[in-house]
């Protein structure tokens, strides 16, 4: 499996303080994630897909290759926040954002999610907590900057195979 690089967990449309992205700000994003060294992000606006795909349409079109963007969105679950990767095979991998208080019950909300942040780079997460967790429900732990300024793009990554990501997220999918 190739593994990559990748923020999972970024705001761009409040990073870049642009409320429909076009050539110059995707070039500006696209230059953060490269000088990270990233070889992508998801991008996981509030209750907000469109976002996501208008920039990675833009890649696409004007900067292919660049970098991978991988389109999502972080919405509400319960009293927790769950972000959605709509992954290039079809599949959607869902964790747990910024965890925060383990004494919050989930509930029967971890039927189909596959990940846990540990690391989040707007929140201080328990990592002991977070990892016994994660364990307990067969969770990915992740690492993420949640970033909603350009600057925090990639300070927090993960080193993973997008394969895996569909592995999990198609292995609730597949047992039903």
């Amino acid at each position: 499996m190739n593994r990559m690089r990748l923020d999972l967990h970024t705001h761009c449309r409040e990073a870049t303080g642009s409320l429909r992205p076009d050539v110059e700000i995707v070039r500006k994003i696209i230059a953060r994630v490269k000088t990270r060294g990233l070889d992508g992000i998801a991008i996981t606006e509030h209750d907000d897909k469109d976002y996501a795909y208008r920039v990675m349409d833009i890649v696409e079109r004007f900067f292919p290759g660049e970098i991978l963007v991988i389109p999502g969105q972080e919405k509400r679950r319960g009293l927790h926040h769950m972000v959605e990767l709509y992954l290039p095979d079809g599949s959607v991998f869902r964790f747990i954002a910024h965890p925060g208080n383990f004494s919050i019950p989930f509930g029967d909300h971890l039927d189909d999610i596959h990940g846990l942040e540990i690391e989040n780079g707007n929140c201080v997460i328990d990592e002991g907590k977070a990892r016994v967790f994660a364990q307990r429900h067969g969770l990915l732990l992740l690492s993420n900057s949640d970033a909603h300024t350009l600057s925090d793009i990639g300070r927090h990554y993960n080193e993973i195979a997008l394969e895996e990501l569909s592995v999990r997220a198609r292995r609730g999918v597949d047992s039903a």
